[in-house]
């Protein structure tokens, strides 16, 4: 029982890392102005196509992206 209780909360404390908002780089912060620039512009792609996928990688650079222009400079 208490292997299972140990090998049931190792894969939740390791997702709990995933969570946490990290200072972003310089690189990382223009990519993510230069996203926000051109968003709709240039580069079209379709999110209702990955709706009810749950997170993909465009909902996961656009939320990472979000977090990022929240920080201050």
């Amino acid at each position: 029982m208490k292997r299972l209780l140990i090998a049931a909360t190792l894969p939740i404390i390791g997702l709990a890392g995933c969570a946490t908002t990290r200072e972003a780089t310089a690189e990382q912060r223009a990519s993510c102005e230069r996203m926000e620039q051109d968003m709709g512009l240039r580069t079209t792609h379709d999110h209702a196509a990955m709706k009810g996928m749950g997170m993909n990688p465009m909902n996961l650079s656009h939320e990472r992206c979000q977090q990022i222009l929240a920080q201050p400079q």
